[in-house]
């Protein structure tokens, strides 16, 4: 199972996409899946989107509707425990997923500390 689901809004960004999925397939942190809406494009994005050919990878489909129910749209279909969402003209350095385990571990720390549950060392 995926730790991360990835969710991708798309709408009318042919120039970005792919930029956008090469960096997010090129993640050192490599238990993800990634969750490409297409919120009706009018351009070549869904051409461009289907293009790359990863396991990783599902794809969606749906009528216009704004940002906000294309990232819905790809919380129900999520499978993953943990859910982040990059723009479709967006970019992450290879090792932003990688980080991200670390930072949960330390707010779950911090939050003990706070509710005295744990002490810090």
């Amino acid at each position: 199972m995926s730790f991360f689901s990835v969710i991708i809004p798309l709408y009318n960004k042919e120039c970005f996409i792919e930029n956008t999925l090469k960096s997010v397939l090129s993640q050192t942190f490599t238990a993800f899946e990634v969750i490409i809406i297409n919120d009706g494009s009018t351009d070549k994005s869904e051409e461009k989107a289907l293009q790359f050919k990863d396991s990783r990878i599902r794809y969606y489909s749906k009528e216009n509707g704004g940002v906000s129910t294309a990232r819905n749209f790809g919380i129900d279909k999520a499978k993953s425990v943990y859910i982040t969402f990059i723009d479709a003209d967006d970019y992450w350095y290879p090792t932003f997923l990688e980080s991200i385990p670390f930072f949960l571990y330390f707010f779950r720390l911090l939050r003990s500390y706070i509710l005295k549950e744990v002490p810090l060392i």
